[in-house]
């Protein structure tokens, strides 16, 4: 089985998607002892975090190991003029934010920490290191023209305050992307072609095709 080391329910819809079945163990990584201000080193940092503390809660309770395959660690950012921009922490923030956002671009990045998961193994830090792929995609977004009506609508509803930059492009916020370059479901919370490609990587590709 795999495991998912997020709480984000896009993530699991996306490997729902794919048949892909999994249990989700949420970490408990603090995030704010991370002060890095590279957003490609931090979402790199924060997903291998997420995916070792999830990795240690698996081993403490005892399970074994050989009834999990792999483990997946993510986050996402997005970046806009050069500043992180996470979830927006209340209306104004957003609102102020997509002021600044309408009929511009900016980046969304996805940091990705996949681990195998060897039984052989005991110890933590030797399964992670020896066992693992870790990767960061990125994905161009550029947005439509706003009004202050429809920015305003859109901060008023609770899905923005629950997604990075502010905006989830598999709901409402969809209406408000004109283009994207590179991968979409990226931008949703973790890139599939990423996955596939590194779990054949690790050879795990019997994942995907379990049915």
């Amino acid at each position: 089985m795999f495991v998912l080391a997020s709480a984000s329910k896009a993530r699991q819809k996306l490997l729902n998607q794919i048949a892909l079945k999994h249990r989700v163990i949420v970490s408990d990584f603090d995030e704010t002892q991370l002060k890095e201000l590279d957003p490609i080193l931090k979402v790199k940092f924060l997903a291998k975090g997420k995916a070792e503390s999830a990795l240690k809660k698996l081993i403490k309770e005892n399970q074994a190991l050989n009834t999990f395959e792999a483990l997946l660690g993510c986050d996402s950012l997005f970046e806009f003029d050069g500043e992180i921009f996470e979830k927006p922490i209340n209306k104004e923030q957003l609102i102020s934010r997509w002021q600044r956002m309408s009929g511009q671009s900016g980046f969304l990045h996805t940091g990705h920490y996949l681990i195998s998961l060897d039984n052989s193994k005991s110890n933590i830090e030797r399964i992670s290191q020896n066992n693992s792929c870790e990767g960061v995609v990125s994905t161009k977004i550029e947005f439509m023209s706003l009004s202050n009506i429809e920015i305003i609508k859109y901060a008023s509803i609770q899905e923005p305050y629950n997604c990075a930059g502010g905006f989830a492009i598999e709901g409402y916020g969809g209406l408000f992307i004109k283009k994207i370059e590179g991968c979409f479901s990226n931008v949703v919370g973790l890139s599939l072609p990423w996955l596939k490609t590194n779990l054949e990587k690790l050879g795990l590709s019997q994942l995907l095709l379990n049915r």
